[in-house]
């Protein structure tokens, strides 16, 4: 068969196979991943005709569970010859398939691609009655496709032929020589015949006139009748050898030897194996080879028949570990064993080993791998030897045969955070028994239709692992035994550890415990070679834990429960744990997802089933708590848990943010409750702990037997928590229609008049609401509403409607205006509607300067142009022109607001009607003298469980006492769309002077977070803790608690003087307690004198009068309290820790002779502005004057009382001392000082910062002792699967506490950059300390300085104010920024970088290094050139970037810096120096 060049062609293996299987076919089933994918569909798409002469159709398979099988049954129907296209990783899912084409005797082949070095996916189909013809090489692989086509057409039934595509000489294109099919007819003439048969129907009765020798042993049998594999051998026997003409394809062989005659060792491979095999055996002289080409059907007599005589040792090389792990020897051992039991072999029976082989995927049977197994044969032993670089121990144990998640990242895999979390839990006891190879549980794509995602297939591994281990105590039973009548040496030492082992063998502790014991005993080699029995027990010493056994699947399992082996795990009672991961995300689901079940409340049905349903997302302890429960459950348990994936994120978002998102969606619905059923509790076997549940888990809890029990339930539950998503929506329902009917019947002889709006920030509210007023007084019937509270087809009916609509982001509508957007822009939506009825009016605002640039000025008031726009071409009529709002305007946008007020009364016919202009709330001032000093309504609101917020002019006296109201932003816009209440909560903020907290506090504040907020802990800039999601019920309840260990809340917001910083300087332990003292006393000074607080909070009895008003008065800060908030800080040089210059007051420590004398006063410094409104500005404090010690809180006092009676209480966003001092300038400040001093101002003393940074790590404090400062990113203390932080934390402290005999003076101190100090450890104890971090914080991932010396404010989901993420995004950016250092070797450069969700910088940015300040979703303001000292304000370099933009920029100035700095230049200073931005003088010349 001599070929020439000109006759071969360039192809690689993926491209040989295709060229085979798309010209013998006539139907080309490819599934997804198949390296055959892209081919085969170009060639069908182009119309490309196959060898019959006709164009060979292809089908994707994207999922083969569901649609594998129809296509398959379609193709054979239709009597199509069919190759399906296969991954082998997904061959197990197909076995169904396989069986049911055996069956139907139907020439299908299989081309199945090897992505794994593992065989056990393609083995494990060896027994459903296909042949399986293995191959390598580009060349092999197109002549054995080739075969697999004839010998499926002679034997009529599928071949699955298996190739290699990991090796690298399979990748590589290779010339090879092409079969002309056109010579099939002409040398096989039955094979026209043969095909016209099966198309026909017909030839299965009939002899195969073919194989004569066969005569009544015929393949060609009625179908009924069983169908023998010897039959079938014979069959592709005499086609291979007699019928096959060497000039179509090379002589095949079933079995090919390769080697000497009289080889004493021969080695047994597939086909797959590389050539490399035969050529090393071949240099060895003595080792013969045999190649397996047809494995099944298996023939015992052909195999005999190609070993040399001579053969003594036989060494079988396998890859299919996963069989290996489960069925302790490789099917290939078992054939070539049995071959010389159930055939004649008169030679002497050799010697059979079986070689485990662990091969490098691109290498495959590398040199040195099969040398390694040849000089294992020669070795003349017995049992199974390992070669290849990733063998692993000889015990098989769990961890073999599962993985336990030790090296899972949670950020890869929506499912990666589950994984971890059960490591964390379980350590090595946790085995996962269906991830065997590849999932998307590992970061791979094999998707649900993995073999790994059966439940069927964990099903199988986990009865396997727990028959082995039965099997491994009984032998420790039969070794402890009765000493006298055992033959087993046992040491005197292990006898009782055994004992007690068996005692408790399915305790997790002591198991672990007395298992360790025996496991070093057994260590030794004088122990377990002493006999055999204890060899085993050293190899199976895994077996001495408890296992906790798991199972991973995805929510396909719950299209079909009864079928998909859910049924059979939940009613088998044995011990395993099932976790089933929805990953779709809740806003992408439609109508057709009601085909899927409820697993969930399947397994309840069974009643002996543990059930959860959890969301990492929504609570971690929650998960931490089924997981724990779970396990320690004796039975099967479930746990279902959400963890949606998302493609791609949204404009200005991220995959885990996204993921956040949709999680909280899920659960505030009620689509997905969290919950736990756990039948041991007899009393109480359901726990919700969500606040929403859906209506098919509450109908089966209502008929259920526990129906007393469920009552309770109900009646503890907190009353602001609605049983569900359908009850909230239909009592909303109904009390919007109590509403407007009540408005109806009282004012029927009115005109409507419907006012929609969307607004973010609260603009547009407030104008929408004061054109609302004024249409009332006008005599009009108003009503106002956001405008995606009322659907298109309602607002039609009405006769006049205005829009007043916000602009968000570039350009974009705000969030409860969107849907509207959406609607109107839905041609079929809008095709019934009739726009004549109905008259509109536009207001737009904006702010013209928000985009400067000439490109960006469309942005300015763009969605109401569009809407405008859009009402006029959908055939609306205009009651007046477009109005617009400009922030810009002499009045602000209330210029443009008053021009379009008249023209729309005028249009509606009331522009005659006298009416008195009110403002559309009153002042802060005003809100604060009636407040009754800081009371209010604000009890009666707690107390009112109608709603989850208080009212509006509550909220706003609220602040003084340390809360702000809030609502969930992420769900903001779902909530006003489903006609509910915004998902309202309040922050609490702590006073803490200076970030003192005890070990017995801070298990306090780890309660509070857990049992009345979310969960997690907030470290401020203002150095104290914050807590978030406290609803309304819990507000009361968790201040008490915060008494109860004497902390409040009171003034840490509000416009009084907040919570006071103070540097954690523990070098100087006599400075420290100094300036702390001054901190506290400060603090207390500034109090609020009103009891409201007590009253309100603590429920201590009322001061009352003959008035009825409290006999209270506030003697500094007056009724009306200060004009806005007032911040203090106290700093020690060298260390500018707490941004002093950034506070309206500070004392600035002057130390001589390792004393203070007295501090540097400084005034005037803050850093709110709003963008591009240049008469707000941050501007850094001014030192004016030295006072001694005993001075500090009367300078501060008059300081204080200045600002109270000179500051702006016109104009809030005027109103902070740093626009006093410079409207009137700060000579003018300082004589004021003076005067009420009564004395003049001393001048201030020398004194230097270098940093403005924290120092990490363990510090020596002048007394002895100690402190450790550790690094809390962002200052959010929560637990998460990549770092239980708040768990860890909980522990340290309860030792210091349970230890406190050591730890007398030990504390914790916060910091003003949102970290932590453990200070006053005493010297003993800092190594025991050192061991205990390390066992506690286990992350060792070094960071970049710039990483610990970044800060950001909290911004989204929370805050009213953030423009942009801050909190939640900083650790993404992070990981390139960090990226960029490494790259330029600054990672060790000690660079300050903040970020901030909006311009009113909580976080100080305009003092660091590199700023980014939110401007929109995404979007960010760069600014370079603070102080690294926090002595100079930046300067903005870049308006409004997103994360590309901000890496690209940083990467550039990264470079130049490493390139350009001199020794010693901080990188905020070289790019004042390199002219990258110019210096900021002062706050005025910020926005030049």
């Amino acid at each position: 068969m001599t070929t020439t060049e000109e006759e071969l062609q360039s192809f690689n293996v993926a491209t040989a196979v295709a060229y085979v299987g798309y010209d013998l076919s006539e139907r080309n089933l490819v599934v997804r991943g198949s390296p055959v994918e892209e081919l085969i569909t170009a060639w069908s798409h182009q119309g490309t005709k196959n060898a019959y002469g006709s164009a060979s159709a292809a089908t994707i398979i994207n999922n083969i569970r569901a649609d594998l099988l129809p296509a398959v049954h379609d193709a054979v129907t239709a009597r199509q010859l069919t190759s399906v296209y296969i991954p082998a990783d997904q061959l197990i899912n197909a076995i169904p398939v396989l069986y049911k084409v055996v069956n139907d005797r139907a020439p299908v082949v299989f081309h199945v691609a090897i992505n794994s070095t593992d065989l056990s996916p393609v083995l494990a189909v060896r027994q459903t009655g296909v042949t399986l013809l293995p191959s390598h090489g580009v060349q092999d692989t197109h002549y054995t496709a080739i075969l697999s086509h004839l010998i499926a057409l002679r034997t009529r039934l599928p071949v699955v032929h298996f190739y290699d595509t990991l090796s690298q000489d399979t990748r590589q294109y290779a010339k090879i020589r092409l079969v002309d099919y056109k010579r099939l007819g002409q040398v096989l003439p039955n094979q026209a015949e043969l095909v016209e048969k099966y198309r026909s129907g017909n030839g299965l009765e009939e002899v195969d006139s073919i194989s004569e020798q066969l005569e009544a042993s015929s393949l060609y049998i009625n179908r009924s009748a069983t169908i023998e594999p010897q039959q079938i051998a014979n069959t592709v026997s005499i086609f291979l050898h007699k019928e096959l003409p060497t000039s179509l394809l090379p002589q095949t062989k079933s079995f090919e030897y390769t080697g000497p005659a009289d080889a004493t060792d021969v080695i047994v491979v597939l086909a797959i194996a590389s050539p490399n095999l035969e050529k090393a055996a071949l240099e060895n002289g003595r080792t013969g080879v045999v190649r397996v080409r047809v494995y099944r059907p298996w023939s015992d007599n052909e195999f005999l028949a190609a070993l040399p005589k001579s053969v003594r040792r036989i060494a079988v090389l396998d890859t299919s570990f996963d069989i290996i792990a489960t069925a302790a020897c490789g099917p290939l051992f078992l054939d070539v064993a049995a071959s010389f039991h159930s055939a004649t072999w008169n030679h002497g029976v050799p010697t059979i080993r079986e070689g485990r082989v662990h091969l490098v995927p691109a290498e495959g049977y590398a040199t040195e791998v099969v040398q390694a197994a040849i000089a294992e044969l020669a070795k003349d032993e017995h049992g199974p030897f390992e070669v290849g670089t990733a063998a692993p121990a000889d015990s098989t144990a769990p961890k073999v045969n599962g993985k336990n998640g030790s090296s899972i990242d949670p950020e890869s895999t929506p499912e990666g955070p589950y994984i971890k979390m059960l490591h964390q839990l379980f350590g090595d006891r946790a085995t996962v028994a269906n991830v065997a190879t590849e999932s998307t549980l590992w970061g791979n794509n094999a998707g649900p239709d993995a073999p790994e995602a059966n439940a069927e297939f964990g099903f199988g591994q986990h009865l396997v692992q727990s028959q082995r281990r039965q099997r491994f105590i009984n032998e420790v039973a039969s070794i402890v035994k009765d000493p006298v009548q055992s033959d087993i040496p046992l040491p005197d030492t292990l006898r009782p550890i055994l004992q007690k082992w068996l005692q408790y063998l399915d305790d997790p502790a002591k198991s672990t415990q007395f298992g360790r014991e025996a496991a070093d005993i057994l260590a030794s080699p004088e122990v377990w070679c002493r006999h055999p029995s204890l060899t085993r027990l050293h190899q199976d010493s895994a077996y001495f834990t408890t296992p906790s056994r798991w199972l991973i699947a995805g929510d396909h399992l719950a299209y079909d429960v009864g079928n998909s082996g859910v049924h059979h795990l939940i009613s088998s009672r044995e011990n395993i744990n099932m976790l089933v991961l929805d990953t779709q995300p809740h806003s992408t689901r439609t109508s057709d997802q009601r085909r899927k079940k409820d697993i969930g409340l399947y397994a309840m049905q069974y009643g002996n089933v543990y059930v959860a349903s959890v969301a990492v997302n929504a609570s971690y302890a929650q998960v931490l708590r089924a997981l724990m429960e779970a396990d320690a459950y004796p039975g099967p348990a479930v746990i279902l848990a959400y963890a949606p994936h998302i493609e791609k994120p949204r404009k200005g978002s991220s995959l885990p943010l996204e993921a956040l998102k949709e999680t909280k969606l899920a659960v505030d619905s009620g689509f997905w409750p969290l919950y736990r059923w756990n039948p041991t509790n007899d009393d109480q076997p359901f726990a919700l702990d969500s606040a929403k549940i859906k209506k098919e888990l509450q109908d089966f809890l209502d008929r259920e037997n526990h129906l007393a029990y469920l009552v309770n339930t109900k009646a503890q539950l907190d009353p602001y928590i609605t049983e569900s998503a359908e009850t909230e929506l239909s009592k909303g329902v109904e009390k919007e229609i109590t509403a407007s009917y009540n408005a109806l019947l009282a004012s029927l002889n009115t005109a409507p008049l419907l006012i929609l709006y969307g607004s973010d920030g609260g603009n547009g509210e407030t104008v929408a609401k004061r054109l609302a007023g004024e249409a009332k007084q006008r005599g009009l019937r108003p009503r106002v509403s956001p405008a995606d509270a009322v659907a298109v087809e309602d607002w039609v009916k009405e006769p006049s409607v205005v829009f007043v609509i916000s602009t968000a982001g570039q350009g974009e509508f705000p969030g409860n205006a969107r849907e509207t957007w959406k609607q109107l822009n839905n041609a079929t939506a809008l095709a019934e509607l009739d726009p004549s009825r109905t008259k509109v009016a536009v207001l737009a605002l904006g702010d013209r300067l928000y985009w400067p640039l000439p490109e960006d000025k469309h942005y300015f008031a763009k969605p109401g142009k569009d809407l405008d726009a859009k009402l006029a071409s959908l055939g609306f009529a205009k009651l007046v022109e477009l109005g617009t709002g400009d922030d810009q305007d002499p009045d602000g946008l209330w210029t443009g607001v008053n021009n379009f007020r008249s023209a729309l009364w005028s249009a509606l016919g009331v522009d005659n009607v006298e009416v008195v202009l009110e403002s559309s709330a009153p002042s802060d001032d005003a809100i604060k003298e009636a407040s009754n000093y800081l009371r209010g309504t604000i009890a009666e609101g707690l107390a009112d469980t109608s709603t989850g917020a208080l009212a509006e002019l509550d909220t706003k006296l609220l602040k003084f006492h340390g809360s702000y109201q809030q609502d969930d932003r992420d769900i903001r816009d779902a909530r006003l769309r489903a006609g509910l209440e915004l998902a309202y909560s309040f922050m609490v903020r702590m006073r803490l002077p200076g970030g003192v907290v005890t070990p017995e506090q801070w298990i306090s504040v780890d309660d509070i977070s857990e049992k009345f907020a979310n969960s997690t802990i907030k470290i401020t800039t203002r150095q104290t803790f914050q807590f978030h999601g406290i609803v309304k019920g819990k507000l009361k309840p968790s201040m008490k608690e915060m008494n109860r260990h004497l902390m409040d809340t009171i003034a840490a917001c509000g416009d009084v003087n907040r919570n006071v910083l103070c540097s954690p300087n523990e070098y100087s332990s006599e400075i420290n307690a100094a300036v702390l003292k001054l901190a506290d006393d400060w603090s207390r000074h500034m109090l609020p004198h009103s009891n409201g607080y007590a009253e309100i909070f603590l429920d201590k009895t009322l001061i009352s009068s003959t008035t009825g008003l409290t006999e209270e008065h506030e003697p500094i800060y007056g009724k009306t309290f200060l004009p806005r908030k007032f911040k203090t800080a106290i700093a020690v040089p060298p260390n500018n820790d707490v941004d002093i210059f950034a506070n309206d007051l500070g004392y600035i420590a002057i130390v001589e002779n390792e004393r203070i004398v007295g501090y540097n006063v400084t005034v005037g410094g803050g850093m709110g502005m709003t963008h591009n409104n240049k008469k707000t500005y941050p501007r850094l404090a001014d030192v004016i004057c030295f006072c001694a010690p005993e001075e500090a809180i009367k300078i501060g006092e008059l300081v204080v009382t200045i600002q109270r009676d000179f500051g702006d209480r016109t104009n809030r966003k005027h109103a902070r001392l740093k626009y006093t001092i410079d409207d009137r300038g700060i000579e003018w400040f300082k004589e004021e000082l003076g005067r009420r001093l009564g004395k003049p101002l001393q001048a201030p003393r020398p004194f230097k910062f270098t940093t403005n940074t924290d120092r990490f790590g363990w510090i020596k404090e002048s007394n002895g002792l100690y402190a450790y400062t550790f690094h809390v990113l962002g200052g959010r203390i929560a637990d998460t699967p990549k770092q239980p932080m708040r768990k860890q934390f909980r522990e340290l402290a309860e030792y210091l506490l349970q230890n406190k005999a050591k730890y007398p003076s030990t504390h914790f101190r916060l910091t003003a950059n949102q970290h932590m100090l453990l200070t006053h450890v005493p010297p003993t104890q800092k190594a025991v300390l050192e061991q205990l971090f390390k066992e506690l914080f286990t992350s060792s991932e070094k960071k970049t300085l710039l990483h610990l010396n970044s800060m950001a404010c909290v911004a989204l989901p929370t805050c009213a104010l953030a423009m942009a993420e801050s909190e939640r995004y900083l650790p993404l950016l992070l990981q390139h920024i960090d990226g960029l250092l490494h790259r330029h070797g600054l990672e060790n450069e000690p660079i300050v970088m903040r970020m901030t969700g909006c311009p009113n910088s909580c976080a100080r940015p305009q003092i660091a290094e590199i700023a980014f300040i939110g401007k929109a979703p995404g979007t960010y303001n760069m600014y370079l050139g603070g102080g690294f000292d926090g002595n100079r304000l930046n300067k903005c370099y870049r308006e409004s970037v997103g994360e590309k933009e901000i890496i690209a920029e940083l990467d550039v100035l990264f470079e130049r810096f490493a390139k350009d700095r001199i020794i010693g230049e901080r990188f905020g200073d070289w790019c004042v120096r390199a002219g990258i931005v110019k210096a900021t003088r002062e706050g005025k010349d910020f926005h030049d």
